[in-house]
Formats: structure tokens, sequence, C-alpha cells
């Protein structure tokens, strides 16, 4: 069972449907590689909802603890503002959990706009090259429309 689909249950009698307690609680533990500290239906679904809102309102936040502080103090600030014991012995593990958390909960599929946004630069730069023009984009400030309007025949 993925995660994702965990996640994506909307209340407990949801929750509850995609199998045995702790088949779910495993499956998710799993995934994150660290303990909840959950013990029932009704403390692990408050879990994953904290947990959902938590990192979305820091994850900024928590990615710049771990380039800040000593260890010590970026394993207690990230356990403390999540409110999970994060175990993890040395930087990399400490590391590795907090992206993996984060990617967990974040993501929340693939947002077309923002692939479209994010590609249709090179996209067309690429297309332009089949046309035998050459386009060359000095900074991220220039949009697609400004090109455009300098090319158009």
């Amino acid at each position: 069972m993925k995660a994702q689909t965990i996640l994506e249950a909307s209340d407990i009698h949801e929750l509850k449907t995609l199998g045995s307690y702790h088949k779910v609680k495993k499956s998710i533990e799993g995934e994150l590689g660290n303990k909840l500290g959950v013990t029932g239906w009704k403390s692990l679904f408050e879990k994953i909802k904290s947990l959902k809102e938590i990192i979305a309102n820091n994850k900024e936040y928590l990615l710049a603890i771990l380039n800040k502080k000593t260890f010590k103090e970026s394993k207690a600030e990230i356990s403390k503002i999540l409110n999970l014991d994060i175990n993890a012995r040395s930087w990399s593990e400490l590391e590795k959990k907090t992206n993996l958390i984060i990617n967990v909960f974040c993501s929340g599929g693939l947002d077309p706009y923002e692939y479209y946004e994010k590609t249709k630069l090179k996209k067309f730069r690429n297309s332009s090259k089949l046309e035998g023009i050459d386009i060359e984009f000095p900074d991220e400030n220039t949009t697609l429309e400004s090109v455009l309007a300098k090319y158009r025949r």
C-alpha cells in the first residue's frame, strides 16, 4: 500500500477501508522511515492530518534548519516542529529522513499548469530550432510574448 493512498483518506472511516490498523500504520511508517508514535485509528488520522498541515506551512523552514544549526539542534528543532521523534544518528540520515518526510507529505501529484510554466521556454526554444531560428533567452525575466514579438513575421 502506498503512503499517497493513505494520505488521501478524508476521514477515519475511509482510512479503515484501506486495511487493518497495523498494516496501514506499518505501511506509512515504512515509507517515512520513522515511527509516528500513534496508538489507534483516531491518533493515526490526526497525526497524518497535522503532519500534512505542518509540512505544507513549514517546508522551506525545515530544509533551512539543516543548513544553519548543529546536528543536535537541527534534530531537536525538526522533531519539535513536526511533533515527531526523528530517529537519526548522522547528518546524512537526518537530511534523508527530513527530505523523505517532506516528499511524502508534499507530493500532491503533478500540477500540469506548474509543469507547463517550468518547461515552456525550453520547449519553445527547441521547437524554434526545427524552424531554423536560434533563440537565446538572455535572462529569466524574458517572457515568451516578448520573444514572439521579436521574431514574428
